[in-house]
């Protein structure tokens, strides 16, 4: 952050211009022609390598108190470069206090007044504490290289430091017109930036690059709030958006690790527009995409070394030489000047220079006398970055929300944090207690009402994982500066603002509760869609879920193209945004070595239409999101108990809150999808569960799938192993072991079996990540369950979802066949104005079950019956229809695409089901049959028909027969509109 060069003063300027090589009436010296060095080596008090801000702070400062200085810089030139352009308003106060503040002016420089934070669709407004102070004081961002052109110094390349007997006495160095020349004198200042060649002989540099900044401008285009820096907490690392000019604004994309995308090949490119420009601001999105295709984007490695010096008689390190921190939070300039400052005061007593010993252990006070404020601002910047980062474990996810949610909140939680990072108040305790309160915030959430042992785990994680590496701020004794006056802290009007807002919000949902028109039980996949699509119509709804923390499974990760064509008619596409999900274009089928390809009929879709991979709990916070930005639906969490029954008519809800109080809620209609777990549904349906198996998940980091963008399943023993890409570098591993008992996973059966079992028919591109995962441990399992559709008609209730009907997970059809329901429970709903006649409303809603089942049914049965197929088996017959099965998949053509548009839900027709299942039949046992059938073969042929309809048939009259072949011959699909509870019967009245 310490790169730009700051202006002397505009008198001082025009001395400098106007005689080339004479001191100037300040006492610094200049030159850029290399002359007149005789006069400077013998009159020179400060040598000052190097004229980035900490330099040419200094030299003006010392220049200003008498001193005479010699200023060498490597490049006077204008520098271009993309940090170094936001001075925080602590970095301004110290401007002022040196008399340079006239430096921020005529270069097009904009005032900055606090932050936005972004996180998951939601901002926080972090206002700077200015009021205390004169109304020029705010940050200034601007064009790091328009201060440099009038500042002309001696232009040379500084190659070593003149030592005698451990003392240093001045520095060699190139001139510009390549003469090999010394300078001498008492003091040698080294501030030559952060690839310093100077610094190994004065400090012990530990240097760290965490990050890289790609940097860009966005031209023509508004802030969301104007005259703020924004910073976009995105995956996996921030955004940071701040003006630089009144038509540009700068763009930093943090890119974890050292090596970034190839710019020249157009790497970086791609990875912005896929990657990043998505999770931007849609008011910057457009610029976003014109300055990449504009092609000016640039990098640069974020460097962080705390400060470790060796004092040294003769010589003083200084700025980004000495001490870096990540520039997330724009603090450099601010330690810098502040350094700048407390070695002026230091110097101003002093009329001698020339006794190096006592100099020396004088000096020594200048490292204590910083920390305060230089130890607070960095050990900030780096905190934030590590907590401001996505992450996969759940104690830092925790962590980045509890410290969004804090700051969000107002008053002193956010006032007192933005007053440490602006430089107004770098107090190490004050950042000490924000930091813990942050973490006991976030504890305190995960505990309340009542805390689980993985809650526990997870706040014992939290509380331990704060750590940084800026080093341990100090506390000096006897410091001679003083601290800047704190401002005071609470903007009342902000807080007054805030505190009606939340009032006014309260009341709305207590209204909600009061008033509910429908209580959804759940906020999964279906809960927080069907929530979302009942507020935007209009109904009050009152969501109850149990937790609200983001869940961590290991399916659920995977969005058929037909459910993706769901989320876009209910206005939830954005869901799939900015948690790197993946898009997947079809499947490849191995068995024995061969491969088959798959591809999703796709051809006549937009092209973002395609299937989705991505982690599960990102997901389902984003529908949450979008379900609690409606006014008039309320998302509460609480543990719905029982159904309130009168009559035989569902009422409402009892529930015990998060606070832990017994509560009830009622609305007309009450709507359960809890999920595979549910213990309302027994009142509702017939739950017949069967497990047929249990899934092993494993996650697979670093590697590449054999055909990107893909789902493979390979046809193992004993039944198939699914892949599938749930992030840019991780894939999904699902290994399918039969029955309800698997091998522990806590006394190493389980990673033994994989081990030997599994991994040998794994895919060789993806053996060696697999072994990897193995090692790590990260092993979860969970039954697979199905379980038909089966309801109970009930007045005033509704079951949807997987507390209601469940498949085998092999083909990821859950999420379509859910989102379906949605969209038809809705599209049931619109015609009513009123939901209070329970006993019609609940013939009315006989026709979802029916309505429902060409598409559920279909997936559904496709879903058990491949896994049936798929699986590995003793029984030739059942060998023979599993390879027939794979063979009739690689014809391609109709062959492929039929099967995989049933299975996408693309074309979920029932009678194509059944077509293409005894297509594979009849294709199998002609295979047997020609060119000659024997007796063996024949009876084969007949088991396997017989066999083929043992799967099918059982798997369709769970279903029902006539609602999934002939749903327009059960009364229920005729159901219209009852005429007291229509829309237009309320017009006509």
């Amino acid at each position: 952050m310490l790169g730009f060069v700051l202006l002397l003063s505009s008198r001082d300027n025009k001395d400098t211009r106007a005689s080339k090589g004479r001191q100037t009436e300040n006492g610094l010296k200049i030159s850029q022609s290399g002359k007149c060095h005789s006069e400077m080596a013998g009159s020179t008090d400060i040598i000052i390598v190097g004229a980035g801000v900490a330099g040419s702070a200094l030299a003006y400062a010392l220049g200003k108190d008498g001193r005479q200085v010699h200023v060498i810089e490597r490049d006077l030139t204008e520098p271009d470069r993309i940090v170094g352009e936001l001075l925080q308003p602590g970095g301004y106060l110290k401007l002022v206090d040196l008399g340079l503040e006239d430096c921020v002016n005529e270069i097009d420089a904009q005032k900055v007044f606090g932050y936005v934070l972004y996180k998951d669709g939601k901002n926080s407004h972090l206002p700077y504490p200015l009021e205390n102070f004169h109304s020029d004081v705010a940050g200034r961002s601007f064009h790091h290289g328009r201060f440099i052109q009038s500042v002309r110094l001696e232009q040379g390349t500084v190659s070593s430091l003149i030592e005698e007997k451990g003392t240093v006495k001045g520095v060699q160095y190139k001139s510009i017109t390549g003469q090999e020349l010394t300078a001498n004198a008492p003091l040698t200042i080294v501030c030559d930036g952060c690839y310093s060649n100077l610094r190994r002989s004065l400090c012990n540099p530990k240097v760290d690059i965490p990050s890289c900044f790609v940097g860009l401008v966005l031209e023509n285009c508004k802030l969301p709030f104007t005259n703020h820096g924004h910073v976009v907490l995105a995956d996996p690392s921030p955004i940071l958006f701040y003006p630089i000019s009144s038509t540009e604004i700068r763009c930093l994309v943090d890119v974890p690790g050292q090596k970034v995308p190839s710019i020249s090949n157009g790497d970086m490119a791609q990875h912005l527009k896929t990657k990043v420009a998505p999770q931007v601001p849609p008011e910057l999105y457009t610029a976003f995409i014109a300055s990449i295709e504009k092609g000016n984007i640039k990098s640069m490695p974020n460097r962080s070394m705390p400060a470790a010096s060796h004092p040294t008689a003769g010589a003083l390190l200084l700025g980004d030489a000495f001490n870096m921190r990540h520039p997330l939070t724009g603090g450099g300039m601010t330690v810098a000047l502040s350094d700048v400052v407390v070695i002026r005061n230091l110097l101003r007593p002093l009329h001698n220079l020339n006794d190096a010993s006592s100099m020396c252990k004088y000096l020594e006070s200048f490292h204590t006398l910083r920390k305060p404020v230089a130890s607070t601002i960095n050990t900030l910047a780096g905190a934030l970055y590590k907590v401001f980062c996505a992450s996969p474990d759940p104690a830092r996810k925790e962590m980045r929300k509890a410290c969004f949610d804090y700051l969000s909140l107002g008053g002193i939680f956010s006032s007192g944090p933005i007053s440490i990072l602006s430089g107004l108040n770098p107090r190490p305790l004050s950042l000490v207690l924000h930091f813990f309160s942050v973490a006991i915030y976030g504890v305190t959430r995960l505990l309340l009402p009542f805390p689980s042992p993985k809650r526990m785990w997870i706040g014992a994680s939290q509380v331990s994982c704060p750590k940084n590496d800026s080093g341990v701020a100090q506390f000096p004794r006897g410091n001679k500066e003083e601290l800047p006056t704190t401002p005071s802290m609470a903007d009342n009007q902000t807080a007054d603002r805030a505190l009606q807002m939340s009032q006014n919000r309260k009341c709305q949902l207590s209204k909600i509760a009061e008033t509910a028109d429908i209580i959804i039980v759940g906020a999964g996949v279906a809960g927080s869609a069907l929530a979302y699509a009942l507020g935007k119509d209009g109904w009050q709804v009152h969501v109850i879920e149990r937790d609200l923390t983001e869940p961590d499974r290991i399916v659920g990760e995977y969005l058929q193209p037909g459910g993706y064509l769901k989320l876009l008619e209910l206005g939830l596409q954005d869901c799939v945004n900015g948690i790197d999900a993946q898009q997947v274009f079809g499947y490849i089928l191995s068995m024995d070595g061969k491969n088959c390809k798959l591809p999703y009929p796709l051809e006549n879709f937009h092209p973002d239409v395609a299937g989705r991979g991505f982690h599960h709990g990102p997901f389902i916070q984003k529908l949450r999101q979008k379900v609690a930005s409606l006014p008039n639906v309320k998302l509460e969490e609480g543990t719905v108990g029982s159904l309130i029954e009168e009559k035989g008519t569902v009422k409402g809800v009892k529930y015990k809150s998060k606070a832990g109080n017994d509560q009830t809620a009622n609305a007309p209609l009450t709507i359960v999808c809890d999920g595979c777990h549910s213990n309302l549904r027994r009142s509702l349906c017939i739950p017949k569960v069967d497990f047929p198996s249990c899934y092993v998940g494993l996650v697979l980091e670093n590697c590449e799938l054999p055909f990107s963008s893909h789902g493979h399943v390979a046809l193992a023993d004993p039944l198939p192993l699914v892949f599938y890409p749930i992030s840019s570098n991780e894939v999904r591993c699902l290994v399918d072991v039969p029955g309800q008992r698997v091998p522990s996973i806590s006394t190493g059966e389980m990673a033994r079996y994989l081990k030997t079992v599994v991994a040998p028919q794994v895919p060789p591109e993806l053996y060696t990540a697999f072994l990897a995962s193995i090692e790590k441990g990260n092993i979860k399992s969970m039954p697979n369950r199905s379980m038909p559709a089966a309801p109970y008609p009930t007045a005033g209730a509704l079951l949807i979802g997987d507390a209601f009907n469940m498949r085998n997970a092999l083909t990821g059809g859950g999420m379509t066949v859910a989102l379906s329901d949605v969209v038809l429970v809705r599209n049931l709903l619109r015609p009513l104005h009123s939901l209070n006649d329970a006993s019609a409303l609940c013939k009315y809603l006989e026709s979802f079950y029916t309505l429902r089942k060409p598409v559920a049914s279909t997936i559904n049965a496709l879903s058990d019956a491949l896994y049936k197929v798929f699986g590995k088996s003793t029984d030739p017959a059942r060998e023979e229809m599993r390879q027939a099965c794979f063979d009739y998949l690689s014809l391609g053509g109709i062959f492929s695409s039929g099967p995989i548009s049933i299975l996408s839900g693309l074309n979920p027709c029932p009678w194509c089901l059944l077509l293409h299942f005894f297509a594979v039949v009849t294709y199998g046992v002609m295979r047997l049959l020609l060119p000659f059938p024997s007796p063996k073969r024949m009876w084969i042929g007949a088991r396997m028909i017989l066999g083929a309809s043992g799967i099918i048939y059982p798997i369709i009259k769970a279903e029902g027969v006539r609602q999934m072949f002939f749903p327009v011959t059960v009364p229920a699909y005729h159901r219209t509109t009852p005429v007291n509870l229509a829309k237009e019967n309320k017009i006509l009245k």
